[in-house]
């Protein structure tokens, strides 16, 4: 059987997967939906942008890209206590 490791290494390696591809076109569809909504690009197009928007931004945080207010810090991800890592003996 293999580590875990090598089978996480075997995964990554082949570059695009099907997931990939799908969170982008789901990104691309959405955005495009948001555009022309918001540029009244088809005139007489009459949708509620909220579920395109929460769609964007759930594919955008797929990607680990997030929305950052104004004078708000980056998210630091959690931490490790190398001491309460170890099993004790």
């Amino acid at each position: 059987m293999a580590e875990p490791k090598e089978q996480e290494e075997r995964e990554h390696s082949h570059g695009i997967n099907v997931a990939d591809v799908v969170r982008m076109m789901v990104l691309g569809w959405s955005a495009t939906l948001l555009t022309v909504s918001y540029l009244n690009i088809i005139p007489g197009m009459k949708m509620d942008s909220t579920f395109v928007a929460s769609l964007l931004t759930g594919a955008m945080a797929g990607f680990g890209i997030e929305r950052k207010a104004p004078g708000q810090k980056k998210k630091e991800g959690p931490t490790v206590n190398q001491e309460q890592a170890k099993p004790k003996a």
